[in-house]
C-alpha cells in the first residue's frame, strides 16, 4: 500500500498527457465522469477537475513546443511528490498565461495569487500554504521558470511628423500675434524621445523569447 501510494505520489504527466485524460471526459456518461477517470489513471479527481477547468490554457500552452515536451513535475525534487499539487497546477497555468499575453510575472506576484488559489480551493479556514522563498524555487526550478529582464520597445505614431508640424506652426502664430521679440524667446533645444524604457525583469519559461512593442 505503501508502495503504491509512493508511486502515485512521484507520479507526473505532460501536458499532452492532461489534454489526453480530459479529452475522455463527458458529463452524465457513465465511465466518463471525474470519479471513473481519477480511477481509471490515478489521479485525484480534484486535480482532473482543475485540468478541465484549465483546459483552454493547457491547450494554449500545448501550442509552445519547449513547453509541451516537458514534464511537469511539481515542487518536490528527488523523488518526493508535490505538497501543494492542485494549487501548483493552477499557478502553473496562471504563470504561462501572464507571460503569453505579455503581463509582467514577478515572485512576489506569484506567491499572492499562490495564496489565494490556495484559499479557492480550501476555504479561509483551512491550514496555512507553505509560501516561503525556499518552495517558490523548488516550484520555478523543474518548470524551467527564470527570472528574464523585459524590455517595452515604443514606436512613434503615425501622425508624429504631422504633430510636429503642427506645433511649430502653432508657435510661429503666437510669436505673430504677440509680437514676441527674439531676445524674448526661450532656447528650444531639441528635447530626446525615448523609445526604449527602463528595463524590467519578468518570470519566463526557460528558453522562450519574447517582445512588447508599445
Amino acid at each position: 500500500m505503501n508502495n503504491t501510494k509512493a508511486k502515485q505520489k512521484c507520479r507526473s504527466y505532460s501536458i499532452k498527457d492532461k489534454l489526453a485524460v480530459i479529452a475522455e471526459h463527458e458529463e452524465g456518461v457513465a465511465g466518463s465522469g471525474f470519479y471513473a477517470l481519477s480511477n481509471k489513471h490515478d489521479v485525484a479527481s480534484g486535480t482532473l477537475r482543475g485540468w478541465w477547468q484549465n483546459r483552454q490554457k493547457l491547450q494554449d500552452a500545448s501550442k509552445d513546443r519547449q513547453i509541451a515536451t516537458r514534464t511537469a513535475i511539481r515542487l518536490g525534487g528527488r523523488g518526493r511528490g508535490p505538497k501543494y499539487p492542485e494549487v501548483e497546477e493552477q499557478l502553473h497555468l496562471w504563470t504561462l498565461d501572464r507571460t503569453a499575453k505579455g503581463l509582467r510575472v514577478k515572485d512576489s506576484y506569484i506567491r499572492l495569487q499562490a495564496q489565494n488559489i490556495y484559499r479557492k480551493l480550501r476555504g479561509p479556514d483551512g491550514p496555512k500554504l507553505d509560501a516561503s522563498t525556499g518552495r517558490l524555487a523548488r516550484f520555478k526550478k523543474p518548470n524551467q521558470l527564470v527570472s528574464r529582464r523585459q524590455t517595452t520597445t515604443r514606436t512613434l505614431l503615425e501622425d508624429a511628423a504631422h504633430t510636429c508640424r503642427e506645433f511649430i506652426q502653432h508657435v510661429h502664430q503666437l510669436i505673430e500675434l504677440h509680437q514676441i521679440q527674439p531676445w524674448n524667446i526661450v532656447n528650444m533645444d531639441q528635447v530626446p524621445r525615448y523609445l526604449e524604457t527602463e528595463p524590467k525583469t519578468t518570470i519566463a519559461t526557460r528558453g522562450s523569447r519574447e517582445a512588447h512593442c508599445a
